[in-house]
């Protein structure tokens, strides 16, 4: 890698480090510095102080409930009108990212260290031990479910070694709960991260974080097998992605904090 490569990735590292592991007494000052923060002036905070570094969230509409796994090991969800807070399941882990709930009812898991997991009244199963670095899932109406592996070579806690290499370690796969197989759809993603499928379940699309930029993988028709971008040229690393009622997308970006006169070195060095 050249020097100025090096060097700005470095950078982002760092700045990345900050983001991720900001210092306690600093989380209020930048919400209260925020421009944004007279806007979230009127947000009402779920489980403040009761939910340990959540990742993801999902609605079960029927049940009037929010699902979420937090690290402190339990699977716990808000009872939405009373805004009451259950721990429903708890699992010896505090590796938990992404979640998503079924038709059945069940929640599955993503453990970066114990692999994809299911969550039910029954108890804990796990779907795939083999995969790790798991990141986020969704299901499809047959009961497929497709997940992101950021990085296929480092660990949770060596990110910053995936960004600073800049090669594609990142997966998009698929797992058959009749076969009870995961298939790999597509490798060679920059940092994988959300996953979300589209409305009519065509295609899904997978966040690339390093890449500020999310693509598009055919599931269905002509183009099935096909990966393309879907967009390109994010104001921040796309993380988790949520597919909206409209047949849009809500997609959450990482804030990146560049150095005065390091952006457009920055951007040379993503194209």
């Amino acid at each position: 890698m050249a020097p100025i490569s090096f060097l700005i990735a470095c950078l982002l590292a760092f700045t990345l480090e900050i983001f991720f592991s900001p210092p306690v007494s600093s989380s209020a000052s930048l919400l209260s510095n925020s421009k944004y923060s007279s806007s979230m002036k009127d947000l009402i905070k779920l489980g403040e102080g009761c939910v340990n570094h959540p990742e993801d969230v999902s609605v079960v509409v029927r049940k009037g409930a929010l699902y979420t796994a937090a690290r402190d090991g339990w699977v716990k969800y808000f009872i939405l009108h009373n805004e009451t807070l259950v721990n429903w399941k708890h699992i010896d882990s505090n590796t938990f990212l992404g979640i998503t709930t079924t038709e059945e009812g069940d929640v599955i898991v993503c453990d970066t260290e114990k692999g994809l997991l299911k969550v039910s009244e029954a108890g804990v199963e796990v779907l795939d031990p083999d995969v790790r670095f798991t990141n986020d899932v969704i299901e499809a109406s047959d009961g497929s479910l497709y997940f992101t592996v950021s990085s296929k070579k480092y660990t949770p806690a060596e990110y910053y070694k995936d960004l600073v290499e800049g090669k594609p370690h990142g997966q998009l796969l698929k797992y058959d709960p009749e076969l009870e197989e995961t298939t790999v759809l597509h490798e060679g993603f920059y940092f994988a991260n959300g996953v979300a499928l589209s409305k009519d379940e065509n295609f899904v699309v997978v966040c690339e974080s390093w890449k500020f930029r999310c693509r598009r993988y055919w599931l269905k028709g002509p183009r099935q097998g096909r990966l393309e971008s879907f967009i390109e040229h994010l104001p921040g690393g796309p993380d988790n992605i949520n597919l909206a009622p409209d047949g849009s997308f809500w997609v959450a970006l990482i804030k990146v904090y560049v150095i005065d006169g390091m952006q457009d070195r920055l951007l040379k060095q993503r194209e």
